[in-house]
This record gives structure tokens, C-alpha cells and sequence, in this order.
């Protein structure tokens, strides 16, 4: 049974995914599973039959049984300044294996420039493994850790704590993260060695004010996050917000089908579109106070038999958050339009009903009468901050 916490994961976002940019600086020991996999958004694989030279192919990260002073540790860059929320650490697969205690620890080192501030990075070997089967040596890892100490102050964001065998039911741990400072690094501490299959750190990206910043100011890189929606069945609204295109058909917000749709379905004639009240909906808070919008644009990539008939987009100027939802006055920007099977639709200011000088703050989209969106991108101008609202729904 895994852990019960505060922090959603249906709202934070990885910040620790390979697929947003996070990257391994620093490993102590590599032999059995490289770092990178940690980072790796995919559930974790087991092949009973895999095998290489230095021993068992594992889905994670696995070092040696240590015979020497000291423990494995790993140093980890995220993409983007960030606030953690929440940790999850899976040992799925580790059933003899699995490491017996970690902890987690993050630091702010946002004016260090670029990775070489610790020792050599890492030893490359072209073994059809990459890094598999090599360790750092004893000097390296004390000179090291030295650096660690001495480039910036390390905050625990989780205190050594037990972990569980990688079976079914004891694989995943989850934890809620108290850390008031944001962070650039984490730095991951097996006691003394062993394996895991991933780690997960979950939490908002930060960047302040974005004040005068043009682009995609909806996306998660921006600090953009899915806060709430009436049905999440197969996909979550934080990633209509990804920065990357979808990959497939997983990687997008996806609702049920309504069951209580007609037996036979009809078209209105006077809107050309299916004559249906059903609805589904989900609330996106933009990474900053968004101004002068340029364009929305909504892909379908990958929903070919499951995208929705048509869909509508309201909006809100709430720079203090939504706090409980009373009282907010939703005001229309994408009047309802028909939608279609992996495309991408782009809408310009004359498209959108916005008047001089509007500001927005968050987006509520709705897909008649149900299925999946890949992304949602509003672009405009940065005009100041939305005050944290992580409690929203």
C-alpha cells in the first residue's frame, strides 16, 4: 500500500522527467543499471531473461554490494527552478535488490554556471550499455562529495527512511515534501547500496514575474498548471500543458465516455454541431498573468477515434487564485467549434473574443460531449504574477 499524502500528483507536474530535461550529473556506481534510468517517465520493465556481462539488466538504477567504506549517491539537475510538492519512489522489480534506506535531498544552485563544478563527471564506455558495468573511483567520490558541501546548502526533502521490496504491493512510497526554498538540484542517498526503478519528484516549476516574457506563458515550463476537471480516466489536465508535442495517446487529458449519451445521436441544424448538452471540463492556471494574447491552439494528436465533437474555451483575470471557486465569473474566449481526429488548431486574436486590454489568469476548457485533448497553448505577453494558489480545485 503505498503512502497517504497531501500533494496531488493530478496537479504537480515531474520535475525530475527525462522528457522535461532533467539529467544526471554525478553517479557513484553504475555497474548493474545506468542513473538516467531514475529519470525515465515510462513505468519500469523486467525481462527475466536479460542478462549482460557485469550481471542482471535492471530497469533503474542499481549499484554494487558495497565492500568498501562509505554509500552510493547520485547528483540530479532539474530542467527549471522548482518548488517540490511530493516524492515517489517505486522499486518495482527490486525484490532482492531494492536499496533499504534513502534519503533526498535538494539545493538551489541558480547562479553556478554550467555542471563541470563537480568532479569529472561521468566515466563514458561504449558497452552497448552506455555507462553499465563502471564506477567512480574512491578518490573521485570523496572529492566529490566535498564539492557537494561546499558549492551550496543542502535542504532534506526526505530524511533516511526504509523503503520496501519491489513486489506489487509494497513497489511504490510516496511522501509529501515541506521545502520553502525552490531548488535546481537533488541529490539521491542509497544507504548503503542497491537498486530503485524510479524516482519522482513533483511540484511547480517557479520563475517570478515573467513580466514582459512572450511565448507560451500556458505551459508547465512557465510554471502553467491542470488544477481541477470533472473526469480524468485516462489522462491528467497538467499534461495539456507539456512543452514537448504528445508522444501518443497517453500523454494528453482523456475523460470517460458519458454514459448517459443518446441511443442515437443528432446534429442541430442551426450550429451544425451534435445537439448535446454533455459536457466535460478541466481548469488551467497559466504560468503568469497573461496580456496582449496572440493565438490559442488546442492538438488532438494521437485522439483519431476518441477526440471530441467540438470544444469551447472560457476565461478568468484572478490574480490571487481561485481560491474555492465562489464567485468566479468564467467570461467566454473560444466560442464553441467543432474539433477533429489529430490536428491542430490554431486561433488567432480575431478568432477569440477578447476585448482591449484583457488579462488572463486561467482557462477553463470544455469537450462536448467527452474524449481527449493532447495540449492547449495560449500565447501572449507576461504581466505579472499569479499569487500561489496550489490549493485550488
Amino acid at each position: 500500500m503505498a503512502e497517504k499524502v497531501a500533494f496531488s500528483r493530478d496537479t504537480c507536474i515531474d520535475l525530475s522527467s527525462k522528457s522535461l530535461g532533467a539529467n544526471v550529473l554525478f553517479a557513484t556506481d553504475e555497474w548493474f543499471a545506468v542513473c538516467e534510468n531514475l529519470l525515465t517517465q515510462a513505468p519500469p520493465t523486467f525481462d527475466p531473461d536479460a542478462f549482460h556481462e557485469w550481471g542482471k539488466v535492471m530497469d533503474g538504477w542499481e549499484s554494487r554490494r558495497r565492500r568498501e567504506p562509505g554509500h552510493d549517491w547520485c547528483v540530479i539537475k532539474l530542467p527549471y527552478t522548482s518548488k517540490p510538492m511530493g516524492l515517489e519512489l517505486d522499486t518495482a522489480f527490486f525484490t532482492g535488490n531494492y536499496v533499504p534506506r534513502i534519503s533526498v535531498q535538494g539545493a538551489n544552485l541558480e547562479g553556478v554556471e554550467g555542471d563541470g563544478w563537480i568532479v569529472g563527471g561521468r566515466e563514458r564506455v561504449e558497452r552497448g550499455g552506455g555507462v553499465i558495468g563502471t564506477c567512480m573511483t574512491p578518490e573521485d567520490v570523496e572529492l566529490a562529495g566535498k564539492q557537494c558541501e561546499e558549492i551550496g546548502e543542502w535542504h532534506n526533502l526526505l530524511s533516511q527512511t526504509p523503503l520496501r521490496s519491489g513486489v506489487p504491493e509494497t513497489r511504490l512510497h510516496l511522501f509529501d515534501v515541506e521545502c520553502q526554498k525552490p531548488i535546481t538540484h537533488v541529490r539521491v542517498n542509497y544507504f548503503p547500496d542497491g537498486g530503485l526503478a524510479r524516482i519522482k519528484l513533483f511540484g511547480y516549476v517557479t520563475r517570478g514575474s515573467l513580466e514582459g516574457v512572450q511565448g507560451e506563458l500556458s505551459s508547465v515550463v512557465y510554471g502553467g498548471r491542470g488544477l481541477g476537471c470533472s473526469n480524468q480516466h485516462y489522462g491528467v489536465p497538467s499534461n495539456l500543458l507539456r512543452v514537448h508535442t504528445g508522444v501518443d495517446m497517453g500523454d494528453g487529458w482523456e475523460t470517460a465516455r458519458q454514459l448517459n449519451r443518446p441511443p442515437i445521436i443528432k446534429r442541430d441544424p442551426e450550429t451544425g454541431l451534435v445537439d448535446t448538452p454533455l459536457h466535460d471540463w478541466c481548469v488551467l492556471r497559466m504560468g503568469c498573468v497573461v496580456g496582449g494574447v496572440e493565438k490559442l491552439v488546442i492538438d488532438t494528436k494521437w485522439f483519431r477515434g476518441n477526440y471530441p465533437e467540438s470544444v469551447q474555451i472560457d476565461c478568468v483575470y484572478a490574480p490571487k487564485g481561485l481560491g474555492d471557486g465562489e464567485g468566479v465569473e468564467w467570461k467566454p474566449l473560444l466560442p464553441r467549434r467543432r474539433s477533429g481526429a489529430d490536428q491542430l488548431f490554431t486561433y488567432g486574436r480575431d478568432d477569440l473574443a477578447l476585448k482591449e486590454g484583457q488579462k488572463i489568469t486561467h482557462l477553463k476548457l470544455y469537450i462536448f460531449p467527452d474524449g481527449g485533448v493532447s495540449r492547449v497553448r495560449l500565447f501572449g505577453t507576461g504581466q505579472g504574477k499569479i499569487e500561489d494558489d496550489e490549493d485550488d480545485t
